[in-house]
């Protein structure tokens, strides 16, 4: 599986600081690289930005997976995720 981010991902990737910015992008290629990346994730249920989220330290991925990949909408600090 791969994975990609959308532009509406990138803008709020790009609003965290650069040090998390970095830390994010080296766990998706650490997790990605593995069997099964969805063992990392967790589904979710009424939520309007993806179907699936990632945690990664204090913050939160979400995204949807189509035809073998992972689509990543947006990123946040956990207090304002899910907003």
């Amino acid at each position: 599986m791969r994975y990609l981010v959308t532009s509406e991902g990138v803008k709020t990737l790009s609003i965290l600081p650069k040090s998390i910015q970095k830390r994010i992008l080296q766990k998706l290629d650490f997790i990605f690289k593995t069997s099964n990346p969805l063992n990392f994730s967790k589904r979710l249920e009424g939520f309007e930005f993806g179907d699936y989220r990632m945690r990664i330290g204090d913050y939160r991925a979400s995204f949807d997976v189509r035809q073998n990949t992972a689509y990543f909408l947006r990123f946040g600090h956990r207090k304002d995720f899910y907003k």
